[in-house]
């Protein structure tokens, strides 16, 4: 069976299971993924097989621990990928989604999780003096305020120190420092800290300097 398949098809039953708090039969996959239904049992026993569904007496499809686990991995992809493609680059929800399903099977965990991190980046402070909020409301499961909770800004540190960037606050910050190469993972060294408040940092064996208030929007850890 193609990973592709195997993939729509655990991410189809992780969503039905959770939408109607019961296993889909066969037919409800046919009908889902627009498949044969004989065609969809036959490799309902192949995913069996693998360890990835158990079938039940009553016609229900049950996913394993490890069906589980590679049904949220995909589900997490997919929703990713469409938010990126609906909120920033203006997509339909359809056609996001649509586009979403054929990027999802080829697109690594660690873009995922990059991407993932610059949707959360709270936008700046309204004009009007609104608090900040994230700048994408269609992740699931965000909690993020609008300071760098468990990391520390860049400011912070001192020169010679190597740090992994673990977030970007700021919507204008993200898009330039995205131009930069500065992005959730990366590894920057400060270079030097001017009297201006300006930090100099190495990235990717560039050197880039940043301004106090750019500076101070990028969360960092110490490396371990």
């Amino acid at each position: 069976m193609r990973t592709s398949l195997r993939e729509d098809y655990l991410e189809a039953i992780l969503i039905h299971t959770e939408r109607y708090s019961h296993p889909p039969s066969a037919g409800d996959l046919g009908k889902s993924l627009h498949i044969d239904e004989g065609d969809v049992r036959t490799h309902m026993g192949e995913l069996e097989q693998l360890g990835d569904v158990t079938l039940q007496n009553d016609g229900g499809i049950a996913l394993t621990d490890q069906g589980i686990t590679t049904g949220k991995q995909i589900t997490k992809k997919h929703e990713t990928l469409q938010c990126f493609l609906s909120e920033i680059l203006g997509m339909d929800t359809t056609s996001a989604s649509d586009e979403a399903c054929r990027i999802e099977h080829a697109v690594s965990d660690e873009t995922i999780d990059r991407l993932g991190n610059y949707l959360r980046s709270p936008v700046p402070q309204s004009p009007t003096g609104g608090s900040a909020k994230p700048v994408r409301s269609c992740l699931r499961g965000f909690r993020r305020g609008d300071s760098c909770g468990y990391a520390r800004s860049l400011v912070d540190f001192e020169e010679g120190e190597r740090l992994i960037v673990r977030d970007i606050l700021g919507r204008g910050c993200s898009k330039r420092l995205l131009d930069l190469g500065v992005v959730p993972g990366q590894t920057v060294v400060i270079k030097r800290k001017l009297r201006n408040q300006s930090i100099v940092v190495q990235v990717k064996e560039c050197d880039v300097a940043l301004s106090p208030e750019i500076a101070s929007a990028i969360c960092v850890e110490r490396m371990a």
